[in-house]
């Protein structure tokens, strides 16, 4: 069976979550689970990976898309236990069809991400690290089903745990997968991230 984190490795990665300043002035998540700020334990992931995959319905599901840059390794894991195929969005403009894109409003390194390989009926399942409001989610998941993708379930191993984020997943018809809630107390305001 599936091995996964104790009450104690939970609390440890709750702990480990914090905020750090981009040269943008926004803030940033950091949390020991992402790679790209602290060394990162592979088991912890994999672990958190395994819940993921233990809560989410895979039938008909055919590929799992990640969001970079720290959505890749967790939906890698993710990929690899329910055995489906990994598709990654790019900001690489390419000459390649079929294409479909979808926004990341609070990103400067180039707000359009591009996702091929998709047709209409494919099914996928998103899978990201970490989402604070949710609006990259519901750009990227409005944009699938606009091409005709069928999405509904988006796996993080970390959630702001705020009223605004769960209403903007109902509204959106997403169901939303989290390993960890991180309390809306943990450096934000309820409801929405601390302005920059």
């Amino acid at each position: 069976m599936f091995d996964t984190l104790g009450a104690a490795d939970r609390v440890d990665v709750l702990n480990s979550v914090s905020f750090a300043l981009q040269v943008n002035g926004r803030k940033h998540i950091v949390h020991r689970l992402d790679g790209r700020t602290v060394a990162m334990d592979p088991k912890e992931l994999l672990s958190l990976a395994r819940e993921l995959a233990m809560d989410i319905d895979m039938d008909g599901v055919d590929y799992i898309v990640a969001f970079p840059e720290g959505g890749v390794l967790p939906a890698f894991a993710f990929a690899q236990i329910v055995d489906r195929p990994l598709l990654l969005p790019t900001r690489l403009h390419l000459m390649l069809s079929p294409v479909i894109s979808f926004e990341e409003p609070h990103t400067r390194l180039g707000t359009t991400h591009y996702l091929h390989g998709l047709r209409a009926a494919h099914r996928v399942v998103i899978i990201d690290d970490e989402v604070t409001t949710g609006q990259t989610i519901i750009n990227a998941v409005r944009a699938l089903r606009a091409a005709g993708v069928h999405v509904n379930d988006v796996g993080v191993l970390l959630a702001m745990d705020t009223p605004a984020l769960w209403q903007a997943m109902a509204d959106a018809g997403i169901s939303l997968h989290v390993v960890i809630r991180v309390p809306p107390t943990h450096g934000e305001r309820a409801g929405k991230p601390d302005a920059p």
